[in-house]
């Protein structure tokens, strides 16, 4: 028997109306279109976090985030985390950088995340990180931290799914701050200075630009006022013209919140007859039980007169055998001009290597105040910043240090 032609299209067409009814629409509830989630604050840029050694754990943290625009997803989204080993290699190749991987034992991943239903974002989440017995002291680790997974019907936001934490890892010691400050040689109110130094509560100072008892300043011991005014009683004034202005004195003065031990300070020479000199001195303070070096000193605008100081500098800073910082103005652009080259050979180091300048105060191109240290197996800078106010036309600088046992 042979079906017409109009009888199997009519088979055809109620077999498609029987599917269709059977679902008259498709199923939607378990998708989320387009809402992607992230890690907040990811970026190409490794984010340092210094770890002091030590038997207890580090914690350090991370939050994720989706960018549904109401701020509900509509439901909790689940998330896990990984970390790929070579991701490291990988920013190493890219930044020209040479930081380790964290070896394994070394840190602990949170197990889970979950953004909940009505939130934008997560509680912080925790990394655990070991160092005593897992990492080094005096090297840098990087710890990629990815999203592996989320929740179905999510996406991961490629561009922020992993965050960089660049582990640098410390002995115990004790920080404090260090600041180099010209005041400018017309300031005779020390209220002025004084307001300048409170901002940044330095316990070693250096005060260049400074009278003592000149008729242009009423006769005021201007060092003595400074340190009444900004609580540091301890301090050694260092000259650099004598018998200036009516018998007075012109230099500069390092303040200490700490007791002074032992001091010593001597008058830079310039190879010639000009009446201002180089002022210089070092004081001895005792920094968390240890003998630690402040020396100070402002090198002549003239490069002249300025390489002529030089040899005596050098020679009196290889007099003292403690760790050192040294402040001041050195009248040259760092790191490669003569004097930085020959504090670099005297085992200076710098601070930073890309340093903010710090004169004009209006838009700062040049480099007047500057802070030196040694030895870095001792010393390691944890901040070096430029102040943002000054009496001069030299904005201060501050370096926060730490002094390991």
């Amino acid at each position: 028997m042979k079906f017409k032609p109009y009888v199997a299209s009519a088979v055809l067409l109620f077999t498609v109306l029987l599917l269709t009814n059977c679902k008259r629409y498709a199923d939607l509830s378990g998708l989320t279109p387009d809402i992607r989630t992230s890690i907040v604050s990811a970026t190409a840029t490794a984010k340092k976090q210094v770890l002091i050694m030590a038997d207890t754990l580090h914690t350090i943290s991370f939050d994720v985030a989706h960018d549904e625009a109401s701020g509900s997803a509509g439901r909790d989204i689940t998330l896990s985390f990984k970390s790929d080993a070579s991701l490291v290699q990988q920013y190493n190749m890219y930044n020209e950088t040479q930081y380790l991987p964290m070896p394994a034992g070394s840190y602990t991943l949170p197990s889970s995340a979950t953004i909940v239903k009505g939130k934008q974002r997560s509680e912080p989440l925790k990394v655990k990180i070991k160092t005593n017995g897992a990492l080094e002291a005096f090297k840098q680790y990087l710890l990629p931290v990815s999203i592996d997974k989320v929740s179905e019907g999510f996406l991961i936001n490629q561009n922020q799914k992993t965050i960089y934490f660049l582990i640098e890892t410390l002995r115990d010691g004790t920080t404090f701050k260090v600041m180099s400050y010209g005041k400018g040689g017309g300031i005779y109110d020390m209220a002025l200075a004084a307001a300048i130094v409170k901002q940044y509560n330095p316990d070693l100072l250096l005060v260049r630009e400074m009278d003592y008892l000149t008729n242009r300043n009423g006769k005021v011991d201007q060092p003595a006022v400074l340190a009444n005014l900004i609580q540091m009683p301890h301090y050694l004034y260092l000259t650099s013209i004598t018998n200036f202005d009516g018998g007075g004195l012109y230099g500069a003065t390092l303040y200490s919140k700490y007791p002074i031990t032992k001091s010593s300070s001597v008058i830079l020479p310039t190879g010639d007859t000009n009446t201002e000199k180089g002022p210089y001195g070092v004081i001895s303070v005792q920094i968390g039980g240890q003998t630690i070096g402040f020396a100070g000193t402002h090198l002549n605008a003239n490069a002249t007169r300025r390489a002529a100081q030089l040899p005596v500098l050098i020679d009196a800073l290889n007099q003292f055998t403690e760790p050192l910082i040294l402040a001041g103005n050195f009248n040259e652009m760092p790191p490669a001009s003569n004097v930085y080259t020959a504090l670099s050979g005297a085992s200076f180091n710098f601070p930073c290597t890309s340093c903010p300048a710090n004169t004009p105060v209006a838009v700062p191109t040049g480099y007047s105040d500057f802070i030196m240290y040694k030895p870095a197996t001792k010393l390691r800078v944890m901040s070096h910043t430029v102040g943002s106010t000054s009496t001069s036309a030299h904005l201060p600088v501050i370096t926060e240090f730490m002094l390991f046992k």
